[in-house]
């Protein structure tokens, strides 16, 4: 067992223990005294999408791109195991095939934790945890957000989806202010590559996408997350997060610390909304993955119709990543994303947007046309 388990295995006898010594009244109410049915404890739900992609110097892209099983269990009115399985890219068609394939088929554990709600407004969580960073990360199934792809600020920069192996906290004040903290295990960017650094929980179902093949984790680093948000405005909600890992990079000697700063705003009113957002990494790697960061700009209207809800957005984005696993090529790049969604009804969308990346140091562009639709039950 590795190190960042046995600790992670640790805070979790810790979270239980404390739950035990501390709640114990609320803990008696179990599987034995707890009014409900063995079958009436658990719950399920699904969300997925399925991508289209036309680019217009040629070539199409097909993507189901992922489908996820929601299915907890309440042990007690206070404690819960919440998981989250995901089957992505089953029959996949990519802009450089002209047939379909299964290659990059894999099965994910993304959500497996336990959640304890104690009275003060606490709860806890351990396990296999999203990390609470951004706006995407945590809540990012496919009617909830604007655009066929999730933006490439919080996909490479954050990066979503993001699932660390941990235990904390929630504490909700009110319910103006809530405060995260977490401890959980690094990443392991290998130089810089943060999105490729992520630890993976997958098996690789037909054997040929290795990098989803094991259960990778990062065992020299730890890290820390704190977050806040405060939702006490009329019609203005704020969050940050501030995050410091201890070793980032397996590849080099003694210990590479990363730190990651996040910050975001989201005005709505009527059916108006603009959404702010912006993250940085200061990573200790001699390579130009030292420093990421990016930020996004998205305006978005909609509109209830006798036929369902429509809505329009615009994207503005600006970033720098290191896109490969040595973080010796840093990629600068300037996208300009324009599209529309519209939801059948709360659990269905349909999506179409245009898509206009630039990156700097590369003559053109890349454009594309893109479609999508998504469920979430």
């Amino acid at each position: 067992m590795t190190k960042t388990f046995r600790t992670s295995a640790a805070l979790c006898a810790v979270l239980i223990g404390s739950v035990t010594a501390g709640d114990a009244d609320a803990l008696d109410a179990s599987l034995i005294t707890n009014e409900k049915s063995f079958w009436d404890r658990f719950s399920f739900g699904t969300y997925g999408e399925i991508h289209s992609t036309f680019y217009k110097d040629g070539g199409t892209a097909i993507d189901p791109h992922r489908i996820v099983l929601f299915a907890d269990f309440e042990f007690t009115d206070k404690l819960k195991l919440v998981t989250e399985t995901e089957l992505e890219h089953a029959y996949e068609k990519k802009a450089n095939q002209s047939n379909f394939s299964t290659d990059g088929l894999e099965l994910k554990l993304e959500q497996a934790y336990f959640e304890y709600s104690f009275d003060n407004g606490l709860v806890g969580k351990a396990g296999l945890i999203l990390a609470p960073v951004g706006i995407i990360n945590e809540v990012h199934e496919p009617t909830t957000f604007y655009g066929v792809e999730r933006p490439n600020v919080e996909k490479n920069i954050i990066p979503t989806t993001w699932t660390v192996l941990g235990a904390g906290v929630t504490k909700h004040y009110g319910t103006d202010w809530q405060f995260d903290g977490l401890f959980h295990g690094g990443n392991d960017t290998k130089g810089g590559s943060i999105r490729s650094g992520r630890s993976k929980y997958g098996i690789d179902i037909f054997g040929v996408n290795s990098e989803g093949n094991q259960f990778a984790q990062n065992n020299d680093s730890w890290a820390l997350t704190g977050r806040t948000k405060y939702s006490g405005f009329e019609d203005f909600n704020l969050g940050a997060a501030f995050q410091y890992q201890s070793d980032m990079d397996s590849t080099a000697g003694g210990a590479q610390y990363g730190v990651l700063g996040e910050a975001h705003g989201i005005y709505r009113k009527g059916g108006f909304q603009f959404i702010a957002l912006g993250s940085a990494w200061n990573i200790d790697v001699s390579s130009e993955g030292d420093h990421q960061w990016g930020y996004y700009l998205e305006p978005s209207y909609a509109w209830d119709t006798v036929i369902g809800k429509v809505g329009v957005f615009g994207r503005f984005s600006q970033y720098k990543y290191a896109n490969l696993a040595d973080g010796s090529t840093a990629t600068n790049a300037t996208d300009y994303n324009l599209g529309g969604n519209y939801w059948i009804n709360e659990h269905l969308v349909i999506k179409a947007d245009y898509l206009n990346q630039a990156v700097k140091g590369q003559a053109g562009g890349t454009e594309s046309y893109n479609f999508g639709f998504g469920w979430y039950y």
